[in-house]
């Protein structure tokens, strides 16, 4: 099988696109078992990072500090703590996270195509799909990142009504200092009544000052009122909540100062520990923390894929068609040229809204494309085949929540809004040449070219957000970095009994193909680095005609 032979035409057709049809009456039925995988992506707009750069998949979900920037709620949260604490420049932070993503899919594509003339031939291909999206999710690893834990008053009541009974030293020390400076005012020379006297205006003013930290406080820890507070406080030991014990110490100092020594305690109850990955899943998928999302975790989607139905027409053969028996032997320069055009059904199932990891079994966009293939052939063991195509996407419809900018990836529901998306259009280039040892087997290379213009994605709307504010929200950051050039390479290699079988020297006629390629290059957009191995099984079977 692998010693060199003469041929007979061109047994073995390779892997890749190329012009060769069935003839009247053929039917080529073809399964293929497709494996896909990719963990790192050619990188654009990567904060630290040039663009083009290799970078892992995950990078995105990579943060030193989840603060205000990807998680809003926390920003009057640091607001807040920055007024109690005195410290201008706190920076609120649930930590650091680290993501390690892996996504593969594995394919199996059915195919059937038929020759309904000696130039035309109809293809339907079905893929079943399997998308697996491989998360390992890491917070804190150190466990001293974060500045902010969870309110303790979120799950313990005992906290709760420790805040509540600190508050209300606030409020005693204010009604005792409130009765002094009525008492001094109208006798001047009872007892305790010279500190009093000498400062009564500082007196007030601390009233004052202490009952705005005391409402602060409460606002942030909760204790008034039955409030619980905010959802994230200071963590016990950090420099925030260090700062806000020592203002409490100061306001005990300055009430015994004028006599009031009701202030007993040190501060309100502190987050107790940084959070764990199985905390930052809650707070991605609680609805009580406004993302209402879901969990950051491995996911495994079943289904069927794009479904593409073809059609391809011969408009010039020099081997006026019988190169389909494989028994003319080609002489010097011969050439085959065929068009096509095929309708893709993006009806597969996408990751849902709020899936900040996720893959679909297919992109769910339906497109129409034109193809052009070329075949050149030298003699009886060379041949290439160039297969260009041009895609048109068609504009629909998806429920997306819309960042402020493509850094933004944990999102919050109330960005979620139906947007008009139209996918970029897409040119893509083949150059598969080919060598055949024999009529059996042949060795195949390919380079392929991509280029896809940016995605458009059009709508613009009001929300409101998590502090009550009303911000604008433009679906078209959607379409950052969605432009896409790319550059693979592969080789495989083909095992074919059609040519024997044309002249009488094997049974069925099918062929085998192996096929390995890779993103060996990506430019303008985000474009995963994906390895791809395929097998594909094709048998040739005449079911009407000559």
């Amino acid at each position: 099988m692998l010693s060199p032979s003469r041929l007979v035409a061109q047994a073995v057709t390779g892997v890749g696109d190329d012009a060769l049809m069935p003839k009247r009456g053929e039917l080529r039925f073809s399964v293929s078992t497709l494996w896909q995988a990719w963990n790192e992506r050619y990188g654009q707009g990567t904060a630290g990072r040039p663009n083009g750069a290799l970078e892992p998949l995950g990078v995105d979900f990579n943060i030193d500090a989840i603060g205000p920037a990807q998680f809003e709620y926390l920003l009057p949260i640091q607001s807040k703590v920055q007024t109690l604490s005195g410290i201008p420049d706190f920076a609120g932070s649930l930590g650091t996270s680290r993501i390690q993503l892996h996504d593969n899919i594995f394919a199996t594509p059915i195919a059937v195509e038929i020759g309904v003339t000696k130039r035309v031939s109809l293809k339907v291909t079905v893929p079943f799909v399997t998308a697996t999206s491989n998360v390992h999710f890491v917070v804190n690893p150190s466990g001293i990142e974060p500045t902010l834990g969870f309110n303790p008053t979120l799950f313990a009541p005992a906290a709760l009504s420790a805040n509540t009974v600190f508050l209300a030293q606030f409020d005693s020390a204010a009604a005792q200092l409130n009765r002094s400076l009525t008492l001094c005012a109208a006798t001047p020379g009872a007892a305790g009544c010279a500190p009093i006297n000498a400062n009564a205006a500082g007196a007030r003013a601390l009233i004052t000052d202490a009952n705005a930290f005391a409402n602060n406080l409460s606002q942030l820890y909760g204790g008034r009122n039955g409030s619980a507070g905010a959802l994230f406080v200071p963590i016990s030991g950090t420099a925030a909540q260090s700062a806000i014990q020592a203002k409490v110490a100061a306001y005990r100092a300055l009430y015994a100062a004028f006599g009031t020594t009701a202030i007993t305690g040190t501060g309100p109850v502190a987050a107790q520990a940084p959070l764990t990955a199985s905390d930052m899943q809650g707070v991605l998928t609680d609805a009580a923390f406004g993302i209402n999302g879901k969990a950051l975790e491995t996911k495994v989607r079943h289904g069927i894929g794009n479904i593409d139905v073809g059609l391809k027409m011969n408009l010039f053969d020099s081997f006026r068609g019988s190169d389909s028996l494989r028994l003319s032997p080609p002489k010097g320069l011969s050439w085959r040229e065929s068009v096509g055009a095929n309708f893709r059904l993006g009806a597969n199932r996408i990751p849902t809204d709020g899936e900040f990891a996720g893959l679909g079994t297919g992109d769910h966009q339906s497109v129409i494309a034109l193809h052009s293939y070329t075949d050149l052939i030298y003699g009886p063991r060379y041949w290439v085949s160039l297969a260009v195509s041009y895609t048109r996407q068609m504009a629909d419809h998806l429920t997306l929540r819309i960042p402020d900018s493509p850094s933004q990836v944990f999102l919050a529901s109330y960005r979620e809004e139906m947007v008009q998306r139209t996918v970029g259009d897409a040119i893509e280039v083949q150059i598969n040449p080919h060598f055949n040892f024999n009529e059996y087997l042949g060795i195949s290379g390919q380079y392929y070219f991509r280029q896809k213009s940016a995605d458009v994605y059009s709508g613009k709307f009001s929300a409101m957000n998590l502090t009550g504010d009303i911000l604008q929200l433009d679906a078209s950051v959607l379409g950052m970095y969605t432009e896409q050039r790319e550059h693979r390479l592969g080789i495989g290699a083909t095992f074919s009994t059609v040519a024997a079988s044309a002249r009488l020297k094997a049974g069925v006629p099918f062929d085998i193909s192996y096929f390995h390629y890779e993103t060996t290059l990506g430019t303008l957009g985000r474009v995963p680095k994906i390895s791809v191995d395929q097998v594909t099984v094709r048998i040739f079977q005449r079911i009407f005609g000559n």
